[in-house]
């Protein structure tokens, strides 16, 4: 009797044990799923079999030969490159670019950036859509050519100045905050006085 209890102690501690061990597998499993032209993104939870659905994408390609199951490495780029073709594909628009829209969507494709290059390509696109909105808004202000307007300018500028940018980018944003300077220190200079009249001699009188 006593060696049937160890038996079926021991049964259920190792069908525990495959359970835990199937349930943390499972988290590392994701699955693709094609439906009403949109890819599902799904990821195993901590149980058996069981998923939850991690992100969609509308009108994103399926692959042609759908496996059974993928790895994270397989996954995450796919979503990856789906956010940044969404953002370039706001940025190519004619007219003012949606820069909220960019960068909603470059921030989304960082989440899934599994690796440092890919997170890099993403944070280089992202700091120049900040850099753009910072000059656009920094253009507008100037546009109104008064002091306040050139003070709000440069506040742009300099936030837009200290963003991860490249030689050329930087080079632009400190050449249009020397120019605001100048354009400042061109309305404040003190402006020449004219010169006095000088009052009229009475004539003598005849």
């Amino acid at each position: 009797m006593q060696k049937s209890i160890k038996y079926l102690a021991a049964f259920f501690v190792i069908l525990a044990a495959l359970v835990i061990y199937s349930s943390f597998s499972n988290i590392k499993n994701y699955y693709i799923t094609a439906i009403d032209g949109a890819v599902e993104i799904w990821q195993g939870r901590f149980a058996p079999m069981s998923r939850k659905l991690l992100v969609t994408l509308p009108g994103a390609q399926a692959p042609q030969q759908i496996k059974e199951v993928y790895l994270k490495e397989e996954v995450f780029p796919l979503v990856f490159n789906y956010y940044i073709n969404k953002a370039d594909a706001l940025l190519d628009v004619a007219g003012m670019p949606d820069f909220e829209g960019i960068e909603f969507y470059l921030n989304k494709a960082i989440l899934f950036g599994i690796t440092d290059d890919l997170r890099k390509k993403a944070y280089v696109r992202l700091n120049s859509i900040n850099m753009m909105t910072l000059q656009y808004k920094a253009d507008v202000a100037a546009s109104k050519e008064t002091i306040d307007g050139f003070k709000t300018a440069l506040k742009y500028l300099k936030k837009a100045v200290l963003l991860d940018l490249d030689d050329s980018q930087n080079k632009l944003i400190k050449q249009k905050i020397e120019s605001i300077r100048a354009k400042i220190a061109k309305i404040q200079e003190p402006k020449p006085s004219l010169p006095k009249t000088p009052a009229a001699t009475p004539s003598p009188a005849k």
